[in-house]
């Protein structure tokens, strides 16, 4: 609902709809500057809290808020009059509004009883938060009402545990069997130069937009050219031919780079012990770091724990 019958409230004019006599468009102020005080409160925490102004009065800078569709109303018009009202030149750019989840075809809600918390996700049900955060983020809810379906999320998490994890445990594996834990030397493959300047190009426009269904599923096509790398030129083998293997390993780096950054808005934990396991500073993870390789001679890491195990699926499986 986007009105009640508070009295303190704007009232509803009646010749909109006679049933809204009396009824009056209301938002809590303090849910209007809170964005602002959560900024603050995180930049504090990080010794950063000099910076606020940066955020929120760069003229330059681009704010994304993310809303839910009942609270559409409350915030474009009621935020925007307190922005201007102050007139403390802060900046609202953009706004993105998300449809409802559904459960059964029936909207999650407190009231109906039919909704589940990301602690019993986590906690209770055992799942990783990243497994939840990539799977929500496949569901096009800023398109349209999507469905929280079990039986989808669980083959999402065969496909992390699977596929996903095989792209990023084959180049550590090789490179620590077979060259000395060491990126060789070797040269971008042109297939994998041509494929990321696509991707990249991609995902700069799809992540403006918050269209990350699209997205996603070409980042897991972009992963996929590892495994096809490993069929062809066999960077694990001894006995297949040695410049092949040493440009295919350098070129499936050069991925697994790529890879991480644009995954890391949407699995940071995971993202984050690839990290770990490449020897890469946490500076890594800006845009700017897309498609720059991972230089010869840089010593790589052990193999961790990526993307949670799923019953009866191997991450070395296709």
């Amino acid at each position: 609902s986007i009105t009640r019958d508070v009295t303190w409230g704007i009232p509803v004019p009646a010749e909109i709809d006679s049933e809204m006599t009396g009824k009056t468009l209301y938002v809590w102020p303090d849910s209007l500057i809170a964005p602002i005080s959560f900024t603050k409160v995180a930049l504090d925490k990080q010794g950063r809290g000099k910076e606020l102004e940066k955020f929120w009065k760069d003229p330059e800078a681009r704010i994304f808020q993310f809303l839910g569709q009942d609270n559409v109303y409350f915030y474009v018009l009621m935020q925007g009059a307190m922005w201007l009202g102050v007139n403390d030149h802060y900046t609202m750019t953009d706004v993105f509004s998300v449809f409802h989840l559904m459960v059964d075809g029936e909207k999650m809600s407190k009231s109906r009883g039919n909704f589940y918390s990301g602690d019993q996700l986590t906690e209770e049900m055992g799942y990783d938060p990243d497994q939840v955060r990539y799977f929500l983020s496949t569901l096009g809810i800023a398109e349209k009402p999507s469905n929280f379906d079990f039986n989808t999320f669980k083959e999402r998490n065969k496909f992390l545990a699977g596929p996903m994890n095989a792209s990023i445990e084959k180049p550590i594996s090789a490179v620590h069997s077979k060259f000395d834990g060491k990126v060789p030397e070797g040269n971008l493959l042109e297939k994998v130069e041509k494929e990321t300047m696509k991707i990249v190009q991609l995902y700069v426009k799809n992540m403006e937009k918050g269209d990350h269904i699209t997205l996603l599923g070409q980042i897991e096509n972009y992963a996929r050219l590892v495994n096809g790398l490993f069929v062809q030129y066999k960077p694990h083998d001894d006995r297949a031919e040695i410049q092949g293997r040493k440009d295919a390993l350098y070129s499936c780096f050069y991925i697994l780079k790529n890879l991480m950054i644009m995954l890391h808005p949407f699995v940071p934990q995971t993202m984050e012990r690839v990290r770990q396991s490449l020897h890469l500073p946490e500076s890594v993870f800006s845009i700017d770091e897309l498609g720059t390789a991972i230089p010869a001679g840089h010593a790589i890491g052990e193999k961790k724990q990526y993307f949670a195990a799923v019953e009866g699926v191997s991450s070395e499986a296709e």
